[in-house]
């Protein structure tokens, strides 16, 4: 028998006045696992860290066509079950999604998206979430190279990086939504042998 067995065999061995003493301290039994099924292909989540908003999550679509979805949800718990706020359009699929680092609520309630740019939304007490800004650092208008990544600065949560495939990485300014910095272009090709 492995340990987890072991474990579980020897805590199901306890007595029923055990049980019935740790049932009355500890509360009511919640599941353990939850399962959420989207409308459709989920490419990327990301929790809300907000104590105001516990159980949320936001989702982002996988559609071949031009009409991707990000859609917030969160627990209801006494249906003990993922429930949808609300869903937004987002033309391409989100290469990322993320919300405020936020943990005390200080900020307003954003959420970043990434894929041909960086999108950055607020969501509001009504289940309505507006596109804040749209954020490119592309000089050619005739080519969006999609962005792949990005990340919040946690210390900082006014200045969000980003990396894109044409090899730039930028640094943004929230604050007022302008360019901070360009620090790394890799114009070199690496090999691996």
């Amino acid at each position: 028998m492995s340990s987890v067995q072991n474990t579980i065999a020897s805590q199901n061995s306890n007595s029923s006045s055990d049980r019935n003493n740790a049932s009355s301290t500890i509360g009511p039994k919640r599941k353990e696992i939850y399962r959420y099924d989207a409308p459709w292909n989920i490419f990327s989540m990301n929790w809300s860290i907000r104590s105001d908003k516990r159980f949320r999550l936001a989702i982002g679509s996988f559609i071949e066509e031009y009409n991707n979805k990000v859609q917030v949800i969160t627990l209801d718990e006494d249906k003990g079950e993922f429930v949808p706020l609300c869903t937004f359009p987002h033309l391409y699929p989100t290469s990322k999604i993320m919300w405020i680092p936020d943990p005390r609520s200080c900020y307003p309630d954003l959420l970043a998206t990434s894929g041909d740019y960086l999108r950055v939304w607020c969501s509001h007490e009504n289940n309505y979430v507006r596109l804040e800004c749209l954020l490119n650092n592309n000089k050619n208008s005739d080519y969006c190279a999609p962005l792949t990544s990005f990340d919040w600065n946690e210390v900082d949560p006014n200045i969000i990086g980003t990396s894109s495939i044409d090899t730039t990485c930028t640094i943004w300014g929230l604050e007022v939504s302008h360019l901070h910095y360009v620090p790394i272009r890799l114009d070199v090709k690496i090999c691996f042998m």
